[in-house]
């Protein structure tokens, strides 16, 4: 299955000048990556904030290079819907839901869980914000941030 890295996974590839990290621990299949507009503008913001040198942009665009980038459309508008109601508890399409109270999904995940979803991609991320959604939206693989 093809890959969409979250933004906190793109943060810890800019470390890796080696390039290890994504090799043995994140794609070690070598799947097609996938990375949404979302992710690279949430990646600039916290680059500018935090003052990031040429070194870390320089591994950044490797990846970018080698991935397909999703734009933000028309044709995500509809799942983002549905996850966004799906995770407050209010979709009618759902009866039973695994978490008893709503799940308040920044913005930007809700983008990239609906690019996920709509694309039937595989979600690589070290946070728990997508679970709610494993196996109903979409799939998620969590990578422990110690192992990274």
């Amino acid at each position: 299955m093809n890959l969409l890295f979250d933004t906190n996974i793109l943060i810890h590839l800019a470390k890796d000048t080696s390039r290890r990290l994504l090799t043995t621990v994140i794609n070690p299949d070598n799947q097609k990556i996938f990375i949404s507009v979302v992710s690279i503008s949430e990646l600039k913001s916290i680059a500018v904030q935090n003052k990031w040198g040429i070194r870390k942009w320089n591994v950044v665009n490797a990846i970018l290079d080698e991935a397909v980038i999703i734009e933000i459309n028309e044709g995500l508008t509809d799942t983002y819907a549905e996850i966004d109601a799906f995770s407050q508890r209010r979709n009618p399409s759902y009866a039973n839901y695994s978490f008893d109270k709503p799940r308040n999904m920044g913005k930007n995940d809700l983008w990239i869980a609906s690019t996920a979803a709509l694309l039937g991609l595989k979600l690589v991320t070290t946070d728990a914000d997508f679970n709610h959604l494993h196996q109903i939206f979409i799939e998620v693989q969590h990578i422990k941030p110690e192992f990274l």
